[in-house]
């Protein structure tokens, strides 16, 4: 242990050693409008890592519907470790969709970590009939329908391609600047169904606000014992896991990310944050910066295969 606070300490102070930086904040960008599972997770975990790495944070949000804007400015930052990328889905998916990108996702970012996962949940308005999901697909083919996500390229956005794709239907994509905005216009009855986050649907679900159709993975959720899963409710190849990853410009020293990366651990092992994350559906998973800059070149890679066989762009 005594070794562990040294290391944090001293790899801290590297953040702290710059000229001026002991008064500037860690920014970490949310490229994604508040209130979604991106911007839930990140200040979860931001008064721990104020606490581990001795300098304050500020949680930056960026939103648009593709992530892009949030990146460009990470892209451009300093490489010293004063601003970090919180992306999700869109940010490995985004080469796959978007024909242009402001960076290389793989040349101007380096890894810190994945912070964690989790699945997606099938939420509809309460005026929708359907309650399973196979009435839901009945229903779909019937009449016209449009789900919400929290963006172009985001899991929210690829669970309904592929819903479209394994179930033959035809529903129409209405993409926000985040889950957030995307729940509230269900909430208000301007789209009929919205693929989301645990984190930001669970308690509109326990209220009655919205009816939880199924969830992605291969088992319940153990805040929702309810909800079957896409693959029990008989759609198989519908599943597409949320992930989360922390990203620094490239040429930031590997010290630098190694420190947030422990730092950001050693929070998440914390019993009362650890409660909070689960009950918001995240499975924390902390690996290292050479672990997670592997498995962003695989995910960039993995999803550009998909979208030659799938189309990913609306």
């Amino acid at each position: 242990m005594i070794g562990k606070r040294r290391l944090l300490a001293s790899a801290a102070g590297l953040l702290l050693a710059r000229p001026a930086a002991a008064s500037e904040p860690l920014k970490m960008v949310v490229p994604r409008a508040p209130g979604g599972g991106t911007d839930i997770l990140v200040r979860l975990l931001a008064p721990g890592l104020e606490k581990k790495l001795g300098v304050p944070i500020i949680v930056d949000n960026r939103p648009d519907a593709s992530a892009v804007v949030g990146a460009v400015v990470v892209a451009k930052a300093k490489p010293d470790g004063q601003t970090l990328l919180a992306a999700d889905n869109a940010f490995y998916q985004n080469p796959a969709i978007l024909d242009s990108l402001p960076y290389d996702t793989l040349k101007d970012f380096t890894a810190v970590t994945m912070m964690a996962q989790g699945p997606v949940i099938l939420i509809v308005h309460p005026d929708i009939p359907a309650k399973t999901l196979p009435e839901l697909i009945a229903l779909a083919k019937a009449t016209n329908l449009t789900f919400a996500s929290g963006g172009i390229g985001a899991s929210t956005h690829l669970v309904g391609v592929m819903l479209n794709l394994r179930a033959g239907t035809n529903i129409t994509h209405v993409p926000f600047k985040g889950s957030g905005p995307a729940l509230i216009a269900l909430l208000g009855g301007h789209v009929s169904m919205q693929f989301g986050g645990i984190s930001s649907a669970a308690p509109y679900i326990k209220d009655g606000k919205v009816r939880a159709i199924a969830i992605t993975g291969d088992h319940r959720d153990p805040t929702l014992p309810d909800v079957p899963t896409f693959q029990e409710s008989g759609l198989k190849g519908a599943d597409v896991t949320s992930v989360w990853g922390l990203h620094a410009p490239a040429g930031t020293p590997l010290a630098i990310r190694q420190a947030v990366r422990d730092a950001a651990a050693e929070v998440m092992r914390d019993p009362d944050v650890m409660k909070k994350l689960v009950e918001r559906g995240y499975e924390t998973i902390a690996n290292t910066p050479q672990e997670h800059q592997a498995q962003t070149e695989a995910l960039v890679t993995q999803w550009i295969e998909v979208g030659k066989k799938v189309n990913l762009k609306e």
